[in-house]
């Protein structure tokens, strides 16, 4: 058995506070990684896998400071982007001088494997208006998130589907492929939905992903953050993996433990539990999940 560890939307490198389904402290990001650290000390994880809205601010610098927070951490890391990550011509650029050291191949979309699982991260794109999905938001999209994700959506380009296919065409001696891409495959279920919820949405061809990954058998889980919120939905063989966002109520990553015919999926709080509760807005705690998202195996076998 080996572990790693799943974080989601640290949104490091941001004096923002402000609020999303519960209070969204950035502010309090330095205490929180300091926290996990120590956290990740104890449990020794052989890495770390963060999905998306690494930085909140798109500049050159704060790409570099959100790179040194996550060395701080003290565990190698997979990055990917995300919405907030990669929104003018350069942040693409930007995000690979910041984590060549920790990308297995120059590129947004790569492949690693580690033990018996196989990982391929993606890189979803923004939808504009025609439906074309473009690698840059449109004209006022970037500053409109600042707000609201409504009307926002994202989604794989066909060159990415078409990358992934053959990836999970090849033969190799793992257990199984996981897919890792910011944006959750499917939306928020009924059971976590309250009056008011702010939904940052899921991918426009989420089924397309998920269809792919079904011709293959060994294909069995997507890891996304992205709505700040706990889920997890089965799709056939596929389970979408979606974990919290660390700014925000319930401030929780996902510990994921791999034998060698599943993975036990446990939710941890750190072990300073003020950091949830200066977060928590009464009566929005389902974003928390319920039992079933929090605590779960995915087959590989």
């Amino acid at each position: 058995m080996w572990q790693f560890v799943q974080i989601s939307d640290p949104h490091l490198s941001s004096t923002h506070d402000g609020q999303w389904n519960n209070r969204f402290l950035c502010t309090m990001m330095p205490e929180v990684m300091a926290c996990l650290r120590r956290d990740l000390a104890a449990l020794r994880p052989d890495f770390l896998l963060v999905t998306g809205d690494v930085v909140s601010r798109q500049t050159r610098d704060a790409m570099m400071a959100a790179r040194d927070g996550l060395e701080s951490l003290g565990v190698p890391y997979y990055p990917m982007g995300g919405n907030h990550d990669f929104v003018l011509p350069e942040s693409r650029g930007w995000f690979l001088e910041a984590f060549a050291h920790r990308l297995p191949e120059p590129a947004t979309i790569y492949s690693f494997t580690h033990k018996n699982l196989r990982f391929h991260v993606l890189d979803a794109w923004w939808c504009w208006r025609d439906g074309s999905l473009q690698p840059v938001p449109q004209n006022s999209d970037a500053k409109d998130m600042e707000d609201d994700l409504k009307g926002l959506h994202w989604g794989l380009p066909e060159a990415q589907l078409d990358w992934l296919d053959a990836r999970l065409a090849e033969d190799g001696p793992h257990t199984a492929d996981i897919v890792a891409v910011h944006y959750p495959a499917l939306p928020i279920p009924e059971r976590l939905r309250f009056p008011g919820l702010r939904d940052g949405g899921c991918l426009v061809n989420g089924d397309r992903l998920l269809g792919l990954m079904d011709r293959y058998p060994r294909a069995r889980a997507v890891f996304s953050g992205h709505v700040h919120a706990h889920f997890m939905e089965r799709r056939g063989r596929v389970t979408q993996v979606t974990t919290g966002s660390l700014p925000e109520f319930p401030v929780e990553f996902r510990l994921i433990s791999v034998h060698d015919d599943r993975m036990e999926v446990e939710t941890l709080g750190l072990s300073d539990p003020s950091f949830a509760e200066r977060s928590l807005i009464p009566g929005h705690g389902r974003t928390a999940g319920q039992p079933e998202d929090r605590n779960f195996s995915i087959p590989l076998s």
